[in-house]
């Protein structure tokens, strides 16, 4: 722990800093739509309680630190009488800023008030500073101030650098790869813009879950993935590309599963290895397989890789995304995510969330994700592509083609 005003930053914070770039930000951004929503105010006590708590959050980089810039550098943008049509462009223009670490925290917020006491939360985080479990505590704390449910936080916390789980031996590859790397997602075009774009569908979770349990031999967070899978693979196979499709999924791992500002979450990778004429139950205890099997053998560990925090920005930056654009280099498919207990462990006053959208972030070799949010019984699935790459018919087809899966899901299921 750090009692002073700044943090030598971790590895995975590193590798996000030196991975942004204007065609490929690294951050993400958190869109709750709420009811009942506090007086203005509220939301800036929250916000400054956050940065108090969370010191990251209110820092900007120097060098190879976290350094405390107070939280008077925080900025809320309040937008009020406009339309839908009109929130949702001043969204994108929101998410299409530059993020400057080096002169600005790495939480930004923008409140559109809609009336009848509506508002819509949007909130990005640079994956430097926090991961989607960070940001769904940062969140958390923000509006259980703001409603009045938690005590403001004066003071600055101490920096803390969150403990990873380790393991003795690791393997780096997972036996269910395909040689070199996944293939990649058949796009309209091949020249990314760095402009993110995103569509969301929502759907009953409730019943979906029991029956996940009842049949037993999966989750129903393997559903979602495996419905992930399934549409990335028609979607490819209906335009004659590849078929090795592999899925990017990060996985927490913290020592203490919900406790921690930072950047607790690595990955492990899925591979669709079934038969195409398996059920959908079938491919489900696949992914559920292929799942323990990695989290058994340690594809999650994060390396030692002490250079990569000593070397100068200027000399690692590139040597990484470099590497990174190795075919062997296995960057999967497309992402999947999902926040369900992240959520439910984030705070009191999420019960006012009524709708959750995540616009996630893309690497150079990706060109879409899902990111998916499940709370109050109702799943919220939200595609994120590159404006360029994927036209926004594109992406209703892609959400149409899961709409199919979760049918397909029903039917099978009940």
């Amino acid at each position: 722990m750090n009692t002073n005003g700044s943090m030598k930053m971790p590895l995975l914070d590193t590798a996000f800093h030196l991975m942004d770039g204007a065609r490929s930000p690294q951050d993400f951004t958190l869109i709750l739509h709420l009811r009942d929503a506090p007086d203005v105010d509220r939301f800036y006590a929250g916000a400054k309680s956050a940065m108090n708590r969370f010191p990251t959050s209110a820092s900007c980089i120097d060098g190879h630190a976290w350094v405390w810039r107070e939280n008077k550098y925080f900025k809320l943008k309040i937008l009020s009488g406009v339309s839908d049509l009109e929130s949702r462009s001043a969204i994108e223009q929101f998410i299409d800023e530059v993020f400057d670490l080096r002169h600005q925290p790495p939480v930004r917020q923008t409140l559109i008030l809609k009336g009848q006491g509506k508002a819509s939360l949007v909130t990005r985080f640079h994956h430097s500073a926090a991961d989607g479990l960070s940001a769904a505590l940062w969140l958390g704390h923000q509006l259980n101030v703001a409603y009045g449910l938690e005590e403001v936080e004066l003071e600055r916390a101490p920096f803390a650098e969150l403990e990873l789980r380790k393991l003795q031996t690791s393997v780096r590859r997972s036996q269910f790869a395909f040689d070199g790397g996944s293939e990649r997602l058949w796009t309209s075009h091949t020249r990314r813009s760095g402009k993110r774009r995103w569509i969301t569908i929502g759907f009953q979770a409730a019943e979906l879950q029991k029956a996940c349990r009842r049949i037993g031999g999966f989750t129903y967070n393997d559903l979602l993935a495996t419905c992930t899978l399934e549409v990335l693979s028609l979607w490819n196979e209906a335009h004659s590309c590849g078929s090795k499709i592999g899925l990017w999924m990060p996985m927490n791992v913290r020592r203490e599963a919900f406790k921690g500002f930072g950047n607790g979450t690595s990955r492990i990778r899925l591979y669709a290895r079934y038969k195409p004429d398996a059920s959908l139950v079938e491919k489900c205890r696949e992914v559920r397989r292929q799942v323990a099997w990695t989290s058994k053998h340690g594809e999650w560990v994060v390396p030692e890789m002490a250079y990569f925090t000593r070397l100068p920005h200027p000399i690692v930056g590139p040597l990484l995304r470099g590497y990174l654009k190795f075919p062997s280099v296995d960057m999967a498919t497309g992402v999947f995510s999902h926040a369900g207990s992240w959520i439910a462990n984030a705070g009191e006053a999420f019960k006012h969330v009524e709708r959750i959208e995540c616009v996630g972030l893309l690497h150079p070799r990706q060109s879409v994700a899902v990111n998916a949010a499940t709370h109050c019984g109702k799943t919220w699935l939200t595609f994120t592509y590159d404006a360029k790459l994927l036209s926004e018919t594109d992406a209703q087809q892609l959400a149409r083609m899961y709409e199919q899966q979760i049918e397909i899901a029903r039917k099978e299921l009940f």
